[in-house]
């Protein structure tokens, strides 16, 4: 199976309007930073949902046989650190080489060529969206009732929870006055600080774009 027919298995369409291409991981990461780049004022920035990790290389194929990618000049990945941050930035890179697309040599930084690419790795050594999330609301009063649950459930498995990132940030949207809200939808609803210095990494890399 081709990376392209990988992309077409999972029924995606694309559609470039704009000549700055945001690719994330999943909805939660395309809510979340098209809220983010809303509250910039970047409205020239189009925001692409590649799916899973093992989806960017065929994402990447059918971006690229998309009709207007001519117009493309920069082009921005964000995903997840499993694995590590490390190891994480190692395997996009190889998906972009392995896509003949430029390649960055730095997180952050953009490469040499056209469209120039930008990967930004969320969360540190094992981290993801939630982990940057839940940081913006780290002082909050309540955050004493959730690692409270955590603790609570954590002692009456006798294990630690299997992804304790994810389980905080649905526990504090849990506690809101929309308590059905995804992780991303749920920054547009201000449930997350946006403004919080632990995003001042993720809006510089939005802004270099």
């Amino acid at each position: 199976m081709t990376p392209l027919d990988q992309f077409d298995r999972y029924d995606r369409r694309i559609r470039i309007t704009k000549r700055l291409q945001l690719l994330v991981e999943g909805n939660d990461q395309r809510n979340f930073a098209e809220a983010l780049l809303s509250r910039l004022g970047r409205s020239d920035i189009e925001v692409q949902n590649f799916g899973g990790v093992a989806e960017l290389g065929g994402f990447l194929a059918a971006l690229q046989r998309s009709a207007n990618f001519e117009i493309v000049d920069a082009i921005g990945i964000l995903r997840d650190a499993e694995g590590g941050t490390a190891n994480a930035f190692r395997s996009v890179r190889g998906t972009l080489k392995r896509a003949e697309l430029p390649v960055p040599n730095e997180l952050g930084r953009g490469s040499n060529g056209v469209p120039a690419v930008t990967v930004l790795i969320l969360g540190g050594d094992g981290g993801m969206l939630e982990t940057v999330l839940n940081r913006t609301v780290a002082e909050e009063p309540e955050q004493e009732c959730v690692e409270a649950f955590v603790q609570c459930i954590e002692e009456k498995r006798g294990r630690p929870l299997r992804s304790p990132h994810k389980s905080r940030a649905r526990l504090w949207i849990a506690a809101q006055d929309r308590p059905w809200l995804s992780v991303g939808v749920a920054a547009w609803e201000g449930y997350w600080d946006l403004e919080h210095e632990a995003l001042t990494e993720v809006r510089s890399f939005l802004m270099s774009l």
